[in-house]
């Protein structure tokens, strides 16, 4: 509640008192304003129409700046911190911003790239079916239906419907209205949900007449109910140059009743010569299950065929390639995190968007809140100069330098390592060198990933792959074995395959091919792949179906032996050929050969790795994975930890919860005093009984209040807000059974 003095009842407007219930005008006794009301005085608004469209308004202020002062007000509000405790200069917590500001739309555009060429094939082909069934004769007055499968992942039918309306309302002219279960719980509904959505949309056109929203009237003026189709039928037939085509997604087609859908397709085949409708229905089982929930006269009123969308999994491997394994990433972001951010798209089958904004969050803390992410910046914006003593004493304090250090010692690298730790200039020679050595590390990574995948020898997926690498580096040991294993006619395949590689690249990771810094290694695979080769056509001539290894399964013999008429068995090595041993020669040839070249170390083992890496968990899980409901109960049994007053973290029994106990106090605030009396209480609470047991905690009569208590009145209009503050917060709710009770809804565990 607020009082407010003034004689202008205007100034209620004002956005400062919006949220305000209750408001007290006391006018001022003089008419006259002093300078100091008048300065204090809001400016009056006042609506502009702009000239950028209908319904486009703008609001214009009094003073010839207001505008550019909105304008500025925003990209002050955005400027980055100066760290370093205010020592931090401008002009580097700029730079971070700049870096920010340059990196994420880069990455962001490439992200929107994948995700539009993730369904573009099913995009393709169900506008090609709804376009070319307008025209099919041998349908009859059958509805179009299209049957897209989509899978189990619900939370990806957002984006896919989001491309679908994009996509059919430029190839068909027609106007799309996406359905939804929860949105739709009965015909009325349903029918309101269509005819809101379909008139709403503007035309193909674009033309911007606000008539076009228009939905109760047709030509003739007359009104219509917002759930009858006859009102959709005139207003379509009012456009002009407008498609009567009107198509209906179901996207969560498996959660309606069996007899709302019934209902809805009875009515649009009823109204088919007038208005085209075309159904979608997005299944996540299959299209026979789905059919058999609906009647056969339903089914016959259908004409359908069936779609096939890309796996939610595959595109996200996708968009983990571009945003975050891509060389066109500027920050990596560690090993834990995407442990952490794939684990939850896979447990609780999160939609790409949510990866997506984890991506951009972790960008985000990283240059708003490490100052030496600087030096991610180029080297013309990064100079000596703006290279601060704190950016080098902090750079000092970090675990891979001191791990630098040490490894410098153990190394007998004595003079190095003590110009890290003396040298300013030494240090920051070191820290601009670090650049390019990021690069090659980034480099080396990709490139032994993408062999590595080339091979096809392990199943598994890019993701792991990548994170296990950043971890604990690249573990060979199950290829190597693999390829020990492969017979003569694989080898020359499996080299194929990795020359291939090193020519093209990949183009998902955005890597070019590096045929020309390989001259060593592809030789060496040509001429391991043309001796294999060779042994094989001589052994052929000799009349060996196949070579053998060492190693290879059929090298094994089974030999009997019978001893004192006992019959023993045991295994044997076949007897190898010349071709045999020179094949196991070139195998061990091929084996070493990668092991030198497909190699990466782990991230954390990089001397500046904190710079440009990425790996804290704790703002992911307060943002990503939040407990409401925790941070709640402690701060609502143990307040003293958030408010930080005397009365609150005192000791003893208004210390407000000491050593994680919980304490009734009268100094608390209402609500954890109501709170802590309700965990005492059934599952049925007696608000008169609550009310008692209050007062006589806050009262005046009270011995925790000294004397000092509250009267009847004012503890009547705190306890009735606090227990309204239980109530936002889910704990209680209105018993149905009695009247002057609440039920219980939380327990704590």
């Amino acid at each position: 509640m607020v009082e407010t003095h003034d004689d202008n009842p205007a100034l209620f407007d004002d956005d400062e008192n919006d949220h305000r219930a209750v408001y007290i005008f006391n006018p001022s006794p003089q008419n006259a304003t002093s300078p100091q009301q008048e300065k204090s005085r809001p400016t009056k608004r006042r609506k502009v129409t702009g000239g950028g469209g209908s319904g486009s308004k703008r609001v214009a202020t009094g003073g010839g700046h207001a505008e550019e002062e909105a304008h500025d007000a925003p990209m002050k509000a955005a400027a980055f911190p100066q760290l370093f405790d205010g020592k931090e200069s401008a002009e580097a917590a700029g730079l971070r911003k700049k870096v920010f500001d340059t990196a994420w739309p880069v990455l962001d555009g490439r992200i929107k790239n994948v995700l539009r060429g993730a369904n573009r094939t099913t995009l393709e082909d169900v506008s090609s079916f709804i376009r070319d069934a307008e025209g099919d004769a041998t349908r009859g007055t059958r509805i179009p239906a299209g049957f897209i499968i989509i899978g189990p992942n619900i939370a990806s039918q957002d984006l896919l419907f989001e491309q679908l309306s994009e996509a059919l309302g430029k190839a068909t002219q027609a106007r799309f209205v996406r359905l939804r279960a929860a949105g739709a719980p009965n015909l009325k509904a349903a029918l309101k949900k269509v005819i809101r959505d379909a008139t709403a949309q503007v035309s193909v056109e674009g033309d911007g007449d606000e008539d076009d929203t228009e939905v109760a009237f047709g030509r003739d003026g007359r009104k219509y109910l917002d759930y009858d189709l006859e009102g959709l039928h005139a207003f379509l037939g009012a456009q002009q140059n407008s498609s009567r085509r009107v198509i209906v997604a179901f996207e969560d087609s498996e959660a309606f009743e069996s007899s709302l859908l019934t209902d809805l397709l009875a009515l649009f085949h009823s109204w088919q010569g007038r208005i085209q409708f075309s159904v979608l229905f997005g299944i996540a089982t299959s299209v026979e299950l789905f059919q058999a929930r609906l009647l056969k006269s339903t089914a016959r009123q259908l004409f359908g065929a069936k779609f096939d969308v890309v796996q939610a999994d595959l595109v996200l491997d996708n968009v983990f390639k571009s945003a975050i394994a891509g060389t066109h990433a500027t920050l990596r972001l560690g090993p834990n995190l995407l442990r952490s951010l794939l684990e939850r798209q896979r447990d609780q089958v999160a939609g790409i968007r949510v990866f997506i904004s984890s991506i951009k969050y972790a960008y985000m803390c990283h240059f708003y809140a490490n100052p030496l992410s600087v030096l991610l910046a180029d080297e013309k914006s990064l100079t000596r100069q703006l290279l601060q003593p704190e950016h080098i004493q902090a750079v000092r304090t970090l675990d891979s330098f001191k791990s630098h250090v040490e490894a410098s010692v153990d190394a007998r690298q004595l003079n190095h390592a003590q110009s890290l730790v003396e040298d300013d200039s030494y240090l920051v020679k070191q820290m601009v060198e670090q650049r390019q050595k990021k690069q090659d590390y980034l480099l080396q990574l990709l490139r032994s990933l993408h062999l590595l995948t080339s091979m096809n020898l392990i199943p598994g997926r890019f993701t792991d792959l990548y994170v296990s690498a950043l971890s604990g580096g690249l573990d060979l040991t199950p290829t190597i074995d693999a390829i020990k294993r492969l017979g003569a006619d694989d080898v020359p395949l499996l080299i194929n395959r990795l020359l291939l590689a090193i020519q093209t690249g990949s183009p998902d990771l955005d890597l070019p091919g590096w045929e020309d810094s390989a001259e060593d290694l592809t030789t060496s695979l040509t001429e391991i792949r043309d001796e294999i080769e060779a042994l094989v056509l001589q052994a052929r001539e000799k009349g060996q179906q196949s070579l053998k290894s060492k190693i290879s399964a059929q090298s094994k013999v089974l030999r009997t032996t019978v001893v004192a008429q006992k019959v023993q068995l045991s295994q044997d090595t076949a007897k190898l050929t010349d071709e045999d041993k020179a094949f196991g020669k070139a195998i061990d040839a091929l084996v070493d050969l990668l092991t030198q070249n497909i190699y990466s170390p782990a991230i954390d083992s990089l001397f500046l790795h904190e710079a440009w890496a990425y790996d804290s968990m704790a703002p992911y899980r307060d943002v990503f994975v939040p407990r409401p409901g925790t941070a709640f109960e402690r701060a609502l049994t143990r307040p003293g930890g958030y408010l930080g007053c005397e009365c609150c973290c005192g000791k003893g029994k208004a210390g407000g919860g000491q050593n994680g106990t919980r304490t009734l106090s009268a100094t608390q605030p209402t609500t954890c005093i109501l709170y802590q009396l309700y965990l005492e209480t059934g599952s049925l609470v007696n608000v008169a009984d609550l009310w008692s047991a209050y007062y006589a905690l806050v009262g005046e009569d009270s011995r925790d209040t000294g004397g000092l208590g509250l009267g009847e009145r004012e503890a009547l209009v705190r306890f009735y807000r606090g227990l309204a503050e239980l109530r936002l917060m889910g704990f209680v709710k209105q018993s149905k059974k009695k009247a002057d009770h609440v039920a219980k809804v939380k327990w704590l565990l």
